[in-house]
């Protein structure tokens, strides 16, 4: 679905590799302690508003374990229609599906750019790669978050984000001509989520995408 390009933009990125960097560019993990996950919050469920490509969505991603779970819901009116997506991202797969249509794809995490940029694991190949820096910090949502500038040649990707815990709670970027505006208006930390949040409904029929 071509709406969860709204995530292509804020792509996992997993590995062990490290090195020297520019000063004023990030090598690693912005975190001072080694996180458990994705996130060092264990939880949290963030209502975004979005605007891509001159559409209006609504956007929320849930999370728990420190983000080995993670679900992305996305709504947006296309032609007078209702467009309800989903993206799920559980135990190495990423599940998409759309509840109107009652269809979905699974297909193994590393085929692809699914999810938001993983901040708390970056490596520093990876961060040198993107141009990865720190930009200060900045109140926002009552948080104290770090901003953080990307200038990805390679991906033609280019943003600023502002991060809480591994959160982004705003970014602006382009990734080419595509424009992305995603700003939180609520965020929850660490609430309980119930174990059905992460489950793809019953009633989805769910097909391997090679």
């Amino acid at each position: 679905m071509a709406i969860l390009a709204v995530f292509a933009t804020l792509f996992s990125c997993k590995n062990n590799s490290s090195g020297p960097a520019a000063k004023g560019n990030i090598t690693a993990s912005p975190s001072k302690q080694t996180p458990k996950g994705k996130y060092s919050i264990k939880s949290g469920i963030v209502e975004y508003k979005t605007r891509m490509m001159g559409m209006d969505m609504k956007q929320t991603l849930a999370f728990d374990d420190y983000g080995k779970e993670e679900l992305t819901e996305v709504i947006v009116e296309m032609m007078g229609a209702e467009v309800h997506t989903f993206s799920l991202s559980r135990d190495g797969f990423i599940y998409r599906y759309d509840l109107m249509k009652k269809t979905g794809t699974k297909r193994p995490l590393s085929q692809g750019r699914d999810l938001n940029i993983d901040f708390e694991n970056l490596s520093g190949q990876m961060a040198r790669d993107m141009n990865l820096k720190k930009e200060g910090s900045e109140e926002f949502l009552g948080r104290s978050c770090e901003k953080m500038s990307i200038d990805y040649t390679k991906m033609q990707m280019k943003g600023t984000y502002l991060l809480y815990k591994g959160v982004a709670l705003k970014v602006d970027s382009d990734l080419g001509s595509v424009k992305m505006n995603l700003v939180a208006g609520k965020f929850l930390e660490n609430p309980e989520i119930p174990a059905a949040k992460f489950e793809v409904p019953a009633d989805i029929k769910i097909v391997e995408s090679k």
